[in-house]
């Protein structure tokens, strides 16, 4: 294209920030995807709770840690990855902690191993997909 180096190879789009940049939409800090996975994950613990349908909370996890990893800069993908499963984990505490019933210790550490070990797969799925997003992404920029 016009303005390009001589014997640039690199494709139009990716030399000026054109549509494959475009094409991700915002982008957001480690911490605001944090705050994000964090209100995602806390609202869909919480419906999953209260209507007893627990692939809120899976879903909730899952489409929450592939957001966060698709919309996170570069540089804090790391943070991204890993932080997750600590989060939800963090958030089932929290909402059984709300949630309890009777004694509360032993209702929120019933609940909290129970939610836990249902949701186990969906942790991983969630993890092991926003690990491709965050490799995909890097790779697309390199």
């Amino acid at each position: 294209m016009a303005g390009d180096p001589p014997g640039s190879d690199a494709p139009p789009d990716r030399a000026r920030g054109g549509p494959a940049d475009r094409r991700r939409g915002p982008r957001l800090t480690g911490r605001g995807a944090i705050a994000g996975m964090l209100l995602v994950f806390f609202t869909g613990v919480l419906a999953a709770d209260w209507l007893h349908w627990s692939p809120l909370a899976d879903a909730s996890f899952v489409l929450g840690s592939a957001a966060a990893a698709w919309y996170t800069k570069q540089r804090d993908l790391l943070t991204v990855a890993v932080s997750p499963p600590l989060l939800f984990f963090l958030v089932v505490i929290c909402v059984k902690a709300l949630t309890a019933a009777g004694n509360e210790l032993l209702s929120t550490v019933e609940g909290a191993a129970l939610t836990l070990a249902n949701v186990a797969p969906w942790l991983f799925i969630g993890v092991v997909l926003s690990l491709e997003i965050g490799r995909a992404s890097c790779r697309e920029r390199v």
